[in-house]
């Protein structure tokens, strides 16, 4: 058989030249890897604080400052090892992180770090006997303890104290209480004379504090450069007040509608809105009490947020959006008083597990891989190309994932899957390459059978003892034999016989006549018969031995008897831990075409098919590493030409037309017919077409290229097809019909 020229033998970029001979023959050649799918989620994100102009953030590392005018982020090493609960979680108005540090000497630092200018950075040393330093925005709070189981709250700024003059008959504990700084404003908790909380504003110069009119218990409280806020609960009834920071009118009151009357509720105002969560993670709604909004969700989840101080408040959050995502988010009012949704930054996605490759094929071009994800199985599949080299071509459509020898390429209604019929338990074959409508289905006989061969029109199935050959194309079996070694070579069943050792018959499966017998040269019976174009590999296992036949030329390769698959010119035969390829030449020598390395360990002792396979059309492999992915790559450059390997081409051409169908050894990129009468030479009719994956059909109508009916005769068709891989020369066939209509 020759030979199509071809580039120099290449060996895949994963594999090593075997042998001490030093660097493999050939260059490199092209390799796609398809990795495992992996399952993603949203990696660790902790919001810290918040500035007029960015927000600190951590993502399982280092501090990072993502800006929210463009949205860059950075780290900041200016807080390495500074320990997270250290931070001050506030809002600062010039973009300050802050903070505390303990001192030998038992005072604190407060250290400021300006994150947008640095020179509002600074550190400030409260010493020793001030007791919790406490932060708010420019503030410093801390207590004095009076000796008398009191404590007096000060102001700390500037090397001097200063006092917090709190309301007649107030105290404060060992800790401050504050919730939040805007302009010169401070707003602070005590204990009232009578036992019970109060709220109120420090203001300055002199620290003077305006209690808020809040009876009883309240939560939630904020304060921006224009408003004050906080959320109360009255028989059942949740609200939010409001009202202006310098104001002594009664405050606007804006019920909740909350989900549960006993749940903690934050409530943030932005412009005329409260947007407000309940308990830990709750939804982040809008509550409009004036202007343009209605009230909706903005987020299913929030974790953390802080409120904005400048002008009437925005709000920075850690959550979900709807789509599940989290991320921070910058909620604030636009030009038209309509609530505007920033999102700032997504938590970063990270790979929390990773799919395991239980089975794959390699047919025409197209990998299919079936991978266990998070207890689901998918069958996946991708273009890898028909060319020399595999490319990384597009994305086949997705089925249930099934087990190894269940699934197969090859056959003229795409993809063939064996699927269990719940009521019987049986098999049925279904083709088709689209998962929402198959080709079409047929009923098998037998339960948990496998396909171990696969040609345009027909299909070998195993299961029960015996081994069916189906007609896809007419949904019938046409052969049940009993179990022994099959093979298929497009419509020829090549078959063991069982009474002759080392005699392998080949049946025509359209006629059912026996079309000649292939000698072996062994005296055993095959156990395994695997076909590539006019090569056939064969195996006695038991008596290990085997070998491969070209029943074109006669010439014979020894082969391994166990875990060997036949390529297009080359075997890959399992050797320990590796895959050994062999090129086979055409005058019956071999080239050592390398070795793969680290390849996936199985468990069984079968793992053809499982972790590794070949193309029996092609010079390509395909094999999974540890890591689950697949590597596709094409060891053997020098392949078979194309050939017309099969063809039904009627004798006779009646009132009902002529259909003839060819059958390529692969897939070309062009092919012409042309239709010529047989007595005068002239040329009837032309049809062409462009790229095939295997099959060249033309329907005939009995009429010339002007569309008038020809006369009655013999005429001639000549069928020439291009390679696709661009090896060896077209593929020719010709053949005759007699027009008798």
């Amino acid at each position: 058989m020759a030979l199509g020229a071809g580039p120099a033998t290449a060996l895949p970029a994963t594999a090593r030249a075997a042998g001490p001979a030093g660097p493999a023959q050939g260059t490199a050649g092209a390799e796609v890897l398809v990795p495992a799918p992996a399952v993603h989620a949203d990696g660790p994100q902790t919001l810290l604080t918040s500035g007029s102009d960015g927000m600190l953030h951590r993502e399982g590392g280092g501090y990072l400052w993502t800006t929210t005018y463009n949205r860059t982020t950075r780290p900041v090493p200016e807080l390495d090892g500074v320990p997270e609960e250290s931070i001050v979680r506030q809002h600062d108005t010039v973009n300050r992180v802050t903070y505390t540090r303990p001192r030998e000497d038992g005072g604190t630092d407060i250290v400021r770090i300006g994150m947008e200018d640095p020179r509002f950075g600074s550190t400030l040393t409260v010493p020793a006997g001030y007791l919790n330093p406490t932060v708010a925005g420019g503030w410093v709070l801390a207590t004095v303890d009076q000796g008398d189981g009191t404590y007096r709250l000060v102001e700390y700024r500037n090397g001097r104290e200063s006092p917090i003059r709190l309301p007649d008959g107030a105290t404060t504990g060992a800790e401050p209480v504050t919730y939040g700084s805007a302009y010169g404003r401070l707003l602070i908790g005590w204990t009232g004379a009578d036992g019970t909380p109060g709220y109120g504003v420090v203001g300055t110069p002199d620290n003077t504090v305006t209690p808020l009119p809040v009876r009883g218990e309240a939560s939630s409280l904020r304060v921006t450069q224009e408003e004050v806020s906080w959320v109360t609960r009255d028989g059942g009834t949740t609200a939010v007040h409001i009202r202006g920071v310098d104001s002594t009118a009664a405050p606007r009151v804006v019920p909740l509608d909350v989900r549960s009357p006993g749940s903690a509720v934050q409530a943030y105002p932005v412009g005329d809105n409260v947007l407000w969560y309940e308990g830990e993670g709750g939804t982040l709604r809008l509550t409009p009490y004036a202007g343009a909004e209605t009230s909706r969700d903005l987020l299913t989840g929030v974790e953390s947020g802080y409120q904005l101080i400048e002008g009437r408040g925005e709000f920075a959050a850690l959550g979900r959006d709807a789509d599940g995502r989290r991320g921070i988010h910058l909620f604030g009012v636009d030009g038209l008083g309509l609530v505007s949704d920033l999102a700032v930054r997504q938590a970063p996605r990270t790979q929390v597990g990773r799919g395991t490759v239980r089975a794959l094929s390699l047919a025409g071009g197209r990998l299919r891989h079936t991978t266990d994800l998070s207890g689901t199985t998918t069958l996946h599949g991708l273009d890898v190309g028909v060319g020399p080299q595999p490319r990384h071509g597009a994305a086949l459509p997705d089925f249930a994932g099934l087990a190894p020898g269940r699934f197969a390429d090859g056959g003229d209604e795409g993809t063939a899957r064996l699927l269990t019929d719940p009521e019987t338990g049986h098999d049925v074959l279904v083709t088709g390459d689209d998962p929402r409508q198959p080709a079409d289905t047929f009923a098998l006989p037998h339960a948990d059978g496998r396909i171990t061969g696969v040609s345009p029109e027909f299909l070998l199935y195993r299961a029960g003892g015996r081994v069916l050959v189906v007609d896809t194309a007419r949904d019938r079996i046409v052969r049940d034999l009993p179990e022994q070694a099959a093979a298929l070579d497009h419509g020829t069943l090549l078959v063991a016989s069982r009474w002759l050792p080392g005699t392998v018959h080949g049946i025509d499966l359209r006629s059912g006549r026996i079309t000649g017998a292939l000698r072996t040269g062994a005296s055993c019976v095959p156990d395994e018969l695997q076909n590539s174009g006019t090569l056939l590999y064969w195996s006695c296992a038991g008596q290990d031995t085997a070998g491969v036949r070209d029943r074109a030329t006669g010439r014979t390769w020894p082969a391994p008897a166990t875990g060997t698959l036949l390529g297009d010119r080359f075997l890959a035969a399992r050797n320990g831990g590796t895959l050994r390829l062999t090129g086979l030449e055409a005058d019956g020598g071999t080239t050592d075409l390398g070795v793969v390395d680290h390849l996936k360990p199985t468990a069984s002792g079968e793992d053809r098919g499982r972790t590794w396979t070949v193309d029996p059309g092609a010079g390509k492999l395909a094999w999974v590493d540890a890591d689950d992915t697949v590597h596709v790559t094409a060891p053997q450059q020098a392949v078979s030409p194309l050939t017309v390997a099969d063809s039904v081409t009627p004798a006779t051409a009646g009132a009902a037309g002529w259909d003839g169908v060819w059958w390529l050894s692969k897939p070309a990129a062009s092919w012409t017919l042309v239709l010529t009468d047989r007595r005068t030479g002239a040329e009837i009719r032309t049809w062409t077409g462009a790229d095939t994956r295997g099959s060249v059909r033309v329907s005939w109508d009995g009429t010339s290229a002007t569309g008038a009916p020809v006369p009655r005769g013999g005429y001639v068709w000549k069928l020439t097809a291009a390679p696709a891989d661009g090896t060896g020369g077209p593929a020719t066939a010709t053949g005759q019909v007699r027009v008798t209509g």
